[in-house]
């Protein structure tokens, strides 16, 4: 083999294919392609939840997403919660639940976080719960601070086209 190093490089073996690969890796079934399968596991419900803004969160509060053609807002309420603690309650659980719904809505770019009100003292713990599903979740987003007004803001990527558009 050393003698016949120059020129080109030769294949001695064909490798498999994706396809190949995929019937080998995959040995058992993992989605359910039977009739009604869609209705049994409420696709159609989770994909008209993707399709509207509002996002329940545990607790009574909700967040709310809307791209626009600059950025993503994303504004976190408390719902009827008026315990002192209500906002951080509330803030805490929209950040953990905030990668996963960029993620299924396709979402990226400058996002901006509205959070619910919570004194400045508690940043520094709801930073910590946001890197911590951030790292849960596989695409790149860098947690750019704090504005002047108390927003968060953050930088995703954007790797798929917005499930707004591709739904219309």
């Amino acid at each position: 083999m050393l003698a016949d190093a120059s020129g080109e490089a030769e294949v001695l073996v064909e490798g498999d294919g994706a396809q190949a690969l995929a019937w080998r890796e995959w040995d058992a079934p993992d989605v359910d392609a039977d009739p009604g399968a869609f209705e049994r596991h409420g696709v159609h419900e989770m994909i008209d939840a993707l399709r509207r803004p509002l996002v329940p969160l545990p607790g009574g509060g909700s967040m709310c997403i809307e791209p626009t053609r600059a950025l993503v807002a994303v504004d976190v309420n408390t719902g009827g919660d008026t315990s002192p603690a209500a906002g951080l309650k509330a803030n805490m659980a929209a950040l953990r639940e905030l990668p996963r719904q960029l993620r299924l809505r396709g979402l990226g770019g400058q996002v901006i976080v509205d959070p619910a009100p919570a004194p400045k003292k508690d940043r520094k713990q709801m930073e910590q719960v946001l890197r911590a599903a951030l790292r849960q979740d596989e695409m790149e987003t860098v947690l750019a601070g704090w504005t002047q007004l108390g927003l968060m803001e953050l930088q995703r990527k954007r790797e798929r086209v917005p499930l707004h558009e591709v739904l219309g």
